[in-house]
């Protein structure tokens, strides 16, 4: 594959930027991903999917998985090598991340399950040259599937909540669960924007 280094080591930074807390591995990778141009080809795939592995498993919340978005290319090998880094990334990820509510992690699921299946329509293009690389990741998106949806089964269903009028976050969740100190949550399932007047009609957490 001739692809755009330069297009996906910015990509990775982006990704980066946004989704790695930790200030060591931020500046570790800022160091890596410069210098990765300039690697042969067959150090640079192997360098650009280690730096993919860390953004990953720096994945820990639902914000950081929906930050692993894919890159903009143009089509063609840098797009195709986009969507086999992103499978990668969201694979790792996707068992890390403290998911809400069932609805949330299966929603995750699909979304590396779609990713996955992207990913390995593009390796199985290749040949027999990737055979190796479509065993590893077809394993590795089977795994984070299987374990998601395991925690998905261990979390909460969301039921509809219908109140007549706005109320605080605080007052709804006392009223529906009966600590206001959950109202973090219902504000993030609920995904509203004004937690001092939350809407008429939302989703919530059922327990």
């Amino acid at each position: 594959m001739t692809v755009d280094r330069d297009a996906l080591c910015s990509w990775l930074s982006d990704l980066a930027a946004v989704i790695v807390q930790d200030a060591d591995d931020l500046s570790d990778l800022a160091t890596r991903i410069a210098a990765a141009p300039s690697l042969s080809a067959a150090a640079f795939s192997t360098e650009i999917l280690s730096l993919m592995r860390i953004v990953g498993e720096s994945v820990t919340s639902v914000a950081g998985f929906d930050g692993l978005k894919a890159g903009s290319f143009e089509e063609g090998d840098t797009e195709a090598a986009g969507k086999i880094l992103l499978a990668v990334g969201l694979s790792l990820a996707g068992g890390r991340v403290e998911w809400i509510s069932r609805p949330q992690a299966r929603a995750g699921r699909e979304r590396i399950s779609a990713a996955g299946d992207a990913a390995l329509a593009v390796v199985s293009t290749i040949g027999a040259d990737a055979a190796d690389l479509y065993g590893w990741l077809s394993r590795l998106v089977q795994m984070s599937v299987r374990l998601v949806s395991d925690l998905a089964a261990d979390l909460a269903p969301v039921g509809r909540v219908e109140t007549g009028i706005s109320m605080p976050s605080t007052v709804l969740a006392y009223k529906l669960y009966g600590e206001a100190g959950r109202a973090a949550g219902l504000v993030d399932i609920a995904g509203s924007s004004t937690p001092m007047l939350m809407p008429i009609g939302f989703d919530a957490l059922e327990n």
